[in-house]
């Protein structure tokens, strides 16, 4: 499901970080659609009176150059995933958010 975040402000909240599939940090996550590490990103996400920090999952080929913590940013194919899986014996499910690059907003 794509995301219009037109209306939103979004700020870079962290440095990007590589993303593992493994809690110990040895298996680096891959993105299907480009073979490049993926990385996480943290915004504060506002709209509409609400603010909410987000993680999104980026490749590492679409991390924009310049990027600092406070600056406002925008995500080019920003789209939400549900998943569900059982982990512990539990059943688990959520939102994933994915974009194909992050850079920093033009004219901010």
């Amino acid at each position: 499901m794509p995301i219009d975040q037109t209306p939103a402000l979004v700020i870079l909240a962290s440095e990007s970080r590589p993303h593992f599939k493994d809690r110990e940090g040895q298996q680096p996550a891959i993105d299907r659609a480009t073979g490049a590490h993926l990385h996480l990103v943290d915004v504060m996400f506002a709209f509409n009176g609400r603010a909410e920090v987000i993680t999104v999952k980026v490749p590492e080929s679409g991390l924009g150059k310049g990027l600092k913590v406070g600056l406002p940013v925008v995500f080019t194919g920003l789209v939400a995933s549900a998943w569900e899986n059982e982990i512990n014996g539990k059943d688990r499910h959520d939102i994933s958010l994915r974009a194909d690059a992050v850079t920093a907003k033009v004219g901010a």
